[in-house]
């Protein structure tokens, strides 16, 4: 049986992964105001889920299967946590950097 392309293309409109960078909600149609994803696969072994409201994002949380840096590109400024503590990051304006560590899952939390 064949699959279309069609699941990949809505996955491309919530997460692309290239460039050695993660991009959350790069292409979210305007009729998709509120809703979340989750089990989307990014490079670099990341395993992604994500909520947004009004078309923005309010939360992600990556799972390192490899335990390589993270770089993520979103609309919001954000803070980063693990297991409750609080991750050192490098950001600037829409970019966060920041370790990982295999089998550990990192909270992005959307700053106002």
């Amino acid at each position: 049986m064949e699959i279309s392309g069609g699941t990949s293309g809505i996955a491309e409109m919530l997460l692309q992964s290239h460039a050695d960078e993660i991009h959350l909600l790069p292409a979210l149609p305007k009729a998709w105001g509120t809703g979340n994803a989750s089990g989307l696969r990014a490079r670099g072994g990341f395993e992604v889920a994500m909520a947004w409201e009004n078309g923005q994002l309010t939360e992600a949380h990556l799972h390192s299967t490899l335990g390589e840096d993270c770089t993520v590109r979103t609309a919001a400024t954000v803070s980063v946590t693990c297991d409750g503590v609080q991750v050192e990051t490098e950001q600037s304006e829409s970019v966060v950097t920041f370790g990982t560590e295999a089998r550990k899952t990192y909270a992005l939390s959307v700053l106002s």
